[in-house]
């Protein structure tokens, strides 16, 4: 039986009626297979080249060489980064990371192929969230960015990682923080029932944050 090759295929722009658009064409059961994409005024080339992966992959399945699937940057969070980062994150950071990143990240790259997102486009995002946002979520932003290409990289979906070199502009100036005074620590322990006030001893005596436990930082408490 002749060994089945793994198929990258190609994508070229071609003149359909008045518009350009993106043709694949691939070889199948000795036969070439073809099929337009869109239009070259909708969609880029790495655009077009992951459509077109996601039409090779049933038939690359069983090819004697197994090549890296090709993403676009919402795909490969929601299917890959996310789902890893689950099974090593505490609830507490989930429920505050993955917001985060859905409600900025992933709209800002949706479609754009991992490969097609460059250092340029991702700084100019940080430099446009710091004119809203503060410096600690703009950070953030910018180590998520970090996570998610450095784990592509490791998953060859991406050539190089883009985010070396990207920094946290100066960002919006921080709304002015309400601090306790001495009377309103003392009115809250005499006031909250016993289990309460114990967890708001941890919280402001000790600075314990949701999601730690008190029994593997050394601490006793009264």
């Amino acid at each position: 039986m002749r060994r089945k090759r793994y198929m990258k295929g190609s994508v070229r722009p071609r003149k359909h009626g008045r518009h350009k658009v993106w043709v694949a064409q691939w070889w199948d059961e000795g036969g070439r297979r073809s099929r337009v994409l869109g239009k070259c005024s909708d969609m880029s080339k790495g655009q077009a080249e992951t459509i077109m992966a996601s039409i090779l992959a049933p038939l690359n399945e069983n090819a004697g060489v197994r090549q890296p699937r090709a993403y676009t940057f919402k795909q490969y969070v929601e299917d890959v980064y996310l789902s890893v980062c689950r099974r090593k994150w505490k609830e507490s950071t989930r429920m505050t990371s993955e917001p985060t990143i859905r409600g900025h990240l992933v709209p800002a790259f949706e479609d754009t192929p991992m490969n097609d997102v460059t250092r340029d486009s991702m700084q100019a995002f940080l430099d446009k969230m710091a004119k809203t946002h503060s410096s600690s979520v703009v950070g953030h932003l910018r180590w998520h960015l970090s996570g998610i290409f450095k784990m592509a990289l490791g998953d060859g979906v991406v050539d190089l990682n883009p985010t070396s070199g990207l920094y946290t502009p100066p960002c919006k100036s921080p709304a002015e923080k309400r601090v306790m005074s001495r009377e309103n620590i003392v009115l809250a322990l005499n006031t909250l029932d016993l289990r309460e006030r114990l967890i708001f001893r941890m919280a402001v005596f000790d600075g314990m944050r949701p999601g730690e436990n008190p029994r593997n930082s050394g601490r006793k408490y009264q």
